[in-house]
């Protein structure tokens, strides 16, 4: 009978473990997309990084949803990125935002909940967009709650190999792989919403529910050679 033999493993690399059958790539460092609301981009560490599934809830009408996504309308235009706003019940007026917003602006009419994730999934495909914005703020209620988590966790994953943003608002708390949620919690007051676009953002009131980050740092990718 063979006799167990103890060994001194050294520490070996991943590189070693692998041999030469792969080829690395090194990390890709995220980037971050500024709001243009200071206290915003304070609170998120910079602003909105790229990359990762971001919703914004909005649970009554004032409480500041459309500033938030004109101001990432102008992020978008001040970085030269093209945006796409998928409209989930066709409510975007136009005419409330700056015409330079919407100058570049690829704007998807959807009549309902199921039509604005599929087009979401279709245009995270793209890599010329910049941002993907989907409005579900106004949706039916029974439908967003029929919508099953592996759509978010899909879309999640597509934005995860994607060097743009996507953002979701929502009525409510309800995408379970959203990696950074902010929700609004204040009411603007007429006044406020008559004043400028910069004006009104100082007004927004917001929690930061949370704050994940996808960081790449150094840690390698593992390509299959050949």
């Amino acid at each position: 009978m063979a006799l167990a033999r103890a060994v001194q493993l050294e520490p070996v690399s991943l590189r070693e473990i692998v041999g030469e059958g792969v080829r690395w790539a090194a990390g890709t460092d995220r980037d971050t997309l500024g709001t243009g609301i200071d206290h915003f981009d304070r609170a998120l560490g910079g602003g909105l990084s790229t990359g990762v599934l971001c919703e914004f809830v909005a649970s009554t009408p004032s409480s500041g949803g459309q500033t938030v996504l004109l101001h990432l309308l102008e992020g978008a235009r001040k970085e030269r990125r093209f945006a796409a706003l998928v409209d989930g019940a066709n409510a975007f007026d136009p005419q409330t935002a700056p015409p330079a917003l919407i100058e570049h602006l690829m704007w998807v009419r959807c009549g309902s909940v199921e039509q604005a994730l599929r087009a979401a999934d279709i245009l995270l495909r793209d890599e010329n967009l910049g941002m993907v914005i989907v409005d579900l703020r106004d949706c039916a209620g029974w439908a967003l709650k029929r919508t099953r988590s592996t759509v978010w966790y899909r879309l999640q994953r597509l934005v995860g190999r994607w060097e743009g943003t996507l953002v979701v608002f929502t009525p409510r708390p309800m995408i379970p792989s959203a990696q950074i949620r902010v929700a609004l919690a204040g009411r603007l007051t007429v006044a406020q919403c008559d004043a400028n676009l910069a004006d009104v953002s100082k007004g927004l009131v917001f929690d930061v529910l949370r704050l994940r980050k996808q960081e790449m740092g150094d840690f390698p990718q593992l390509i299959q050679a050949g």
